[in-house]
């Protein structure tokens, strides 16, 4: 019992007197790859230059280690001494002792060294004498140069860890690590500042829009700054920006790229669904703007959303061609119709029941009857358009509803439907009634009945 007391006070003892193992400071830095520049690059690299200050007072025999964690050690020839010269000073206090570090050996991942050699600073800077014999080397710097790697240490975070030794096998300094370096995409990511947004009016048979004479869409992409950056791509000279603005299948067919302009000096090319801008170099931002024609070119537009592509055409530091899309699918507004919207609010479905829908258009235009349900409990059903509304004509919707319904695997239950015709609101006139089992009939009012305008 009582040895064991003493053998703790003496442990404790020891460790009171012991200093704490403290961390030296690596310094580099970080050197950032273009992660579509690196295409077909074989070429090894070299690092930025790698100093380790001593965190720790080091002795003759002693060892420093620099451990890798990629293949460093078969591409780099180690000098096979590092002096470190002591820096002098009047003031203790600001002197450090310098070393002198022998190469030793290396494994797979590590190169060692052994300290040979420790000279202490002149307290009168100049003089070529040594005045101090008890200055450390904590702080003292050591350059360990550059290193070299292959690009595929760039598969994942290329790094370093610096560790060493007594000559007993004590620890002196913790871990210290660093990033030597990385790879990054060099493109960015895009964004809509304005989308298409105007109301294609019924009233000019959908060849207008109700408010002024364009609309426009402008669009940016905000690329990260690359300066000091390693194995660039080059955007392409020619049609190296590529930006594809999309409409909805087969409702552009009617126009021409004569309609679609940019202000950022692009070439427009039309098809029937899209309209595609090609540039030279990289181009970051641009709007497109579109005039419908008038007159005899009068076309009809269409109600539809539009989405946009953008895409970089560029080669890599390893001359590979390749192209990187910054983004797909980009929702960049739509257009809509100012024609008829009537909601019926309440409608039975079963095999006894009978819809009694009709619409009656009062006009003289003709346009698409399109439909969405909605059951009790939320679901919804895109019918799309059903059928067509003639001007002075009245079109039954009844029949025609519940086999799109039914197509859609519904049957039975309660709907609130909603009917949007492309006329004019006010030549639109819904009726809307069920029949169940031939006993049971109910008018429905509309919400027709429920506005004043």
């Amino acid at each position: 019992m009582k040895n064991t007391f003493k053998i703790m006070l003496l442990s404790a003892s020891i460790a009171a007197v012991l200093p704490a193992a403290i961390a030296g400071t690596l310094s580099v830095t970080e050197q950032t790859h273009s992660t579509e520049g690196l295409n077909g690059v074989t070429a090894d690299q070299t690092s930025n230059s790698i100093s380790y200050a001593l965190g720790a007072a080091y002795a003759i025999g002693d060892t420093i280690s620099f451990q890798f964690n990629a293949d460093v050690i078969s591409k780099t020839t180690f000098s096979s001494q590092i002096t470190v010269d002591p820096v002098d000073s009047a003031t203790a206090a600001d002197a450090i002792a310098g070393v002198v570090l022998g190469f030793l050996n290396t494994d797979e991942t590590t190169a060692n060294f052994r300290v040979t050699a420790i000279n202490q600073p002149d307290d009168t800077p100049g003089d070529g004498r040594t005045a101090y014999t008890d200055r450390s080397t904590v702080g003292a710097s050591v350059a360990l140069g550059t290193v070299t790697y292959s690009t595929s240490s760039l598969d994942s975070t290329f790094s370093m860890t610096v560790y060493s030794n007594t000559s007993n096998g004590g620890t002196l300094d913790n871990n210290a690590t660093a990033t030597l370096a990385g790879k990054s995409s060099q493109f960015g990511s895009a964004t809509i500042s304005s989308s298409f947004d105007n109301v294609i009016d019924v009233a000019t048979v959908r060849k207008t829009f109700t408010s002024g004479t364009t609309d426009t869409m402008s669009w940016s992409v905000t690329n990260p700054t690359t300066t000091d950056w390693l194995n660039l791509a080059t955007i392409n000279s020619s049609n190296g920006t590529v930006m594809t603005f999309n409409g909805e299948s087969g409702k552009m067919s009617d126009l021409s790229g004569d309609y679609f302009t940019v202000a950022g000096g692009g070439t427009v090319a039309y098809t029937a669904d899209k309209v595609d801008v090609s540039y030279s170099d990289t181009v970051t931002s641009d709007t497109l703007t579109f005039t419908p024609p008038t007159g005899d070119s009068a076309v009809a537009l269409q109600a539809q959303s539009f989405t946009t592509d953008i895409v970089y055409n560029y080669a890599s530091a390893g001359a590979v061609a390749d192209a990187m899309t910054i983004t797909s699918g980009l929702a960049s507004g739509a257009w809509t119709l100012n024609g008829a919207s009537v909601i019926i609010p309440y409608m039975p479905f079963s095999d006894n029941a009978s819809q009694i829908v009709y619409l009656t258009n009062t006009g003289t235009q003709t346009g698409d009857i399109t439909v969405t349900a909605f059951e009790s409990n939320g679901t919804k059903y895109e019918l799309g358009v059903v059928a067509s509304s003639v001007g002075g004509q009245i079109t039954k919707l009844g029949t025609t509803i519940k086999k799109a319904l039914a197509t859609q695997g519904f049957s039975s239950g309660k709907m609130a439907i909603t009917i949007t015709v492309d006329v004019p609101k006010a030549d639109v006139i819904i009726y809307a009634s069920y029949n169940v089992g031939g006993a049971d009939r109910g008018f429905i009012n509309t919400d027709q009945y429920l506005k004043n305008d």
